[in-house]
């Protein structure tokens, strides 16, 4: 019976984790073909810059090697070629892996390869589940293992970035190959003595060149190597003799092994590193390349907080460990696997401290993640993501503290209902946050993808058709210059393609006024037809010009087609012409916020920005002074829309109020609406059980309906901006209103006090 019911343990633990697995390759084209991840496109653009060098002699050569992304050279380092991307801040394995990969597979495409690379995004952090159950299996048996691998694989953390085309999954799992071969270092008290540690810490050394290759701070894990030969002194000396000279020279010469071994990886996977200043670059260059070095230390200083720029804002007065803590726990694995991760450190540390048996065992996982986490949680930039290097190694050691006290209970006959019970409640709660997480994020469109098509169907096109469809009103924009000008006698064309089979009942124009200096236009004409000459006419309306307003663009204007039906599929031809003067078509504008993506993307091939709408910025991370003032003043006269593509802006303002003083008034004023604009549609992504709605971006929770999103979010338990910016996005579109006032408006904005202004 015993027997039976573990093999259904094991059973259930495999499926959690083919679970997890197929959680991280699904929904591969969440973005829907869109960037919205700037570390994925800048990192997808660069790749698809480079190719893979035809030599090693090329592939070393950095002044021209192809796989290189910085500055060319000739052979007196003169400049030549600029490089696709000067400033790289990531490692150079994981481009060569993916750009190896894009070759191979033939996807070498802008599109086709930032798919491909978030596979192996995915791919990687599914061999970190394999290496970690091979490390729990060897230093706390086999079930330990598995259950490690399926809080791993349920850890809503790695499945979100294997969505995402970036080095961190890599540099995960490199991080956790190192501490298995680690870890096959230490000889635990139930296994024989004669065995050779040379190997491990050969592929030790192999690992860790590869990790550091992918990101340099990943360079403190050498201090795991370091601790795992201090352990075979011990164990070698019995922790008696610690002044014996032969362990200590063994362990000398074992670290100057790994060590070597490191370099030289790190030397073939991350060639651009070295440059001759002159001539050609070989294997044995070891000169530092400047290109490299200035772009490590740009890298160093925004980590510091120093030069960082607005995407660095968001990090102001953020409390050191806490605020990391807590965004693992609550949302990178969930309340359940989160509090059980760190209470298994916790036992670990206890364990180690009292000396209790298979102490051994617990060193180097417990080292590692406390040393890394203490390492990351201090910086000036707490991102998440940052923390995925020992994501598994919490894990393990949660399995490992959850299954030993089982065994000890059991073994005391104390009952084993309690840690039972709780492993199955942090299985059965990371499964649920795992499940809700998807749901939510990628099991329906993305929230700037919600965004955009509301804007396709509600943001008049210069050129909107009106459909009818199932009894639901439905639009499809069709594209048109700015300042069209449309003469009697002079047909403006423009073919589309119906994208349902709907019924055609009428048509908007964005705005629509009569041509200067020519006498006022009554109407236009416009028909549609199936053949391109215009003969066939299926349908055919007047349009109204309006009256010239307080706009001088004009102003909105429809006009009702008889009933006609297009097919899906079908091409169709617009003709619009001036009936009796000339008028002119304007488009509407939309403001986006500057450090931002601007809404609406390029989506179902639209151009939206080149076809049907003027775009326009609103530079909200200036500094607030005059030329600021001005700016807001003009561009809310200009804009027909407002958008805040995400809450990048106005929550890192927040944080700096000496510096945003206006901007912050701002906000609020648009929030409000004093400025003279609604809020017309707003999307977000909480999670939702029922009637119960959990808010990662805000912090907070709800019953019936989603969470109010805040004007300003200092709250410790909301989500850190990179966790639901990417992929979950709040975005709020604001209209302005008929009764929108210029001169109140910038009375309300000379009013506010500037950056520096006395207070």
């Amino acid at each position: 019976m015993r027997r039976s019911f573990g093999l259904l343990l094991d059973l259930l633990l495999v499926l959690l984790i083919l679970t997890g697995i197929f959680f991280r390759f699904s929904w591969n084209n969440w973005s829907a073909g869109a960037d919205l991840h700037p570390d994925e496109y800048g990192l997808t653009g660069t790749i698809t810059a480079l190719k893979l060098p035809e030599s090693w002699s090329e592939y070393f050569n950095t002044r021209l090697s192809p796989i290189s992304p910085y500055q060319k050279y000739d052979v007196y380092g003169n400049p030549t070629v600029p490089g696709p991307d000067n400033r790289m801040r990531w490692g150079q394995w994981p481009i060569i892996l993916i750009r190896a990969a894009a070759e191979l597979t033939g996807n070498t495409g802008y599109s086709e390869l930032r798919l491909m690379g978030r596979q192996l995004s995915a791919l990687a952090d599914v061999l970190s589940l394999i290496v970690i159950f091979l490390t729990g299996r060897y230093l706390y048996g086999e079930r330990a293992g598995l259950l490690a691998a399926a809080f791993s694989a349920l850890a809503v953390m790695q499945i979100q970035q294997s969505h995402f085309m970036t080095a961190d999954n890599f540099g995960a799992l490199f991080c956790t190959l190192a501490l298995y071969c680690a870890a096959r270092t230490v000889r635990l008290p139930d296994m024989d003595p004669p065995r050779s540690v040379w190997p491990w810490y050969g592929l030790f050394g192999v690992f860790l060149g590869m990790a550091v290759a992918t990101k340099v701070n990943l360079v403190v894990l050498a201090g795991v190597i370091v601790l795992a030969a201090l352990l075979e002194i011990y164990d070698i000396t019995g922790g008696m003799r610690w002044r014996a000279l032969t362990p200590w020279l063994r362990a000398f010469l074992l670290l100057a092994f790994a060590a070597s071994i490191s370099l030289i990886t790190f030397r073939l996977c991350q060639p651009m590193t070295f440059r001759a200043e002159n001539a050609d670059t070989t294997f044995t260059t070891l000169h530092f390349n400047r290109d490299w070095l200035d772009s490590m230390q740009v890298a160093r200083d925004e980590s510091r907080g120093i030069n960082a720029g607005p995407p660095g804002e968001q990090w102001t007065d953020r409390i050191p460990i806490i605020f990391p803590w807590v965004n693992m726990v609550l949302w990178g694995m969930g309340l359940p696997l989160g509090l059980a991760v760190w209470a298994g450190l916790g036992w670990a540390t206890y364990e180690i401290a009292r000396a209790r048996p298979g102490w051994q065992g617990h060193v180097l996982p417990a080292a590692w993640a406390a040393a890394y986490f203490l390492f990351m949680g201090t910086r000036h930039v707490m991102s998440m993501r940052y923390f995925l290097p020992i994501y598994p190694t919490l894990c393990l050691l949660a399995a490992a503290m959850l299954l030993t006290w089982y065994d000890r209970r059991a073994l005391a006959r104390r009952g084993t209902l309690l840690p039972a019970l709780l492993a199955g409640v942090v299985l059965l709660g990371s499964f649920a946050w795992v499940v809700g997480f998807a749901q939510a994020v990628y099991m329906q469109p993305n929230t700037r993808i919600r965004a955009t098509r509301w804007i396709f169907q509600n943001v008049t096109a210069p050129l909107h058709l009106e459909l009818c469809d199932l009894g639901e009103t439905t639009y499809q924009p069709l594209d048109a210059p700015d300042m069209l000008a449309l003469y009697p006698g002079e047909s403006y064309h423009v073919q589309f393609t119906a994208h349902s089979s709907s019924v055609l009942s009428g048509l908007r124009v964005a705005h629509l006024r009569s041509q200067p200096g020519e006498a006022p236009a009554q109407f236009i004409h416009v028909r549609i037809s199936n053949d391109e000459a215009g003969q066939h006419v299926l349908a055919q309306t007047n349009v109204p010009v309006p009256a010239i307003g307080s706009d001088p663009r004009g102003a909105p204007s429809r006009a009702d087609f008889p009933p006609v039906a297009l097919l899906a599929g079908q091409t169709y031809h617009l003709f619009a012409s001036a009936a009796d003067f000339p008028a002119v078509i304007e488009r509407n504008v939309l403001a986006n916020e500057h450090w931002d993506e601007s809404l609406p993307v390029r989506l179902d091939g639209y151009d939206p920005f080149g076809q049907f709408y003027n775009g326009i910025s609103m530079d909200v991370r200036w500094t607030d002074d005059e030329n600021k003032r001005q700016m807001y003043i003009n561009n809310l006269a200009r804009a027909d829309y407002l958008i805040l593509p995400s809450q990048r802006g106005i929550w890192s303002v927040s944080r700096l109020p000496e510096q945003y003083p206006m901007t912050m008034e701002y906000y609020r004023a648009l929030l409000d609406g004093s400025l003279g604009f609604d809020l017309v549609a707003q999307f977000q992504a909480p999670v939702q059980y029922g009637p119960l709605y959990i808010s990662d971006l805000a912090g907070t929770i709800s019953w019936g309906q989603p969470p109010a999103i805040p004007r300003i979010n200092n709250n410790l338990l909301a989500a850190e901006e990179a966790f639901t910016i990417y992929d979950h996005a709040p975005v709020w579109i604001f209209h302005k209103r008929a009764d929108f006032d210029p001169n109140k408006v910038a009375a309300f904005f000379n009013s506010l006090p500037l950056h520096g202004d006395a207070p």
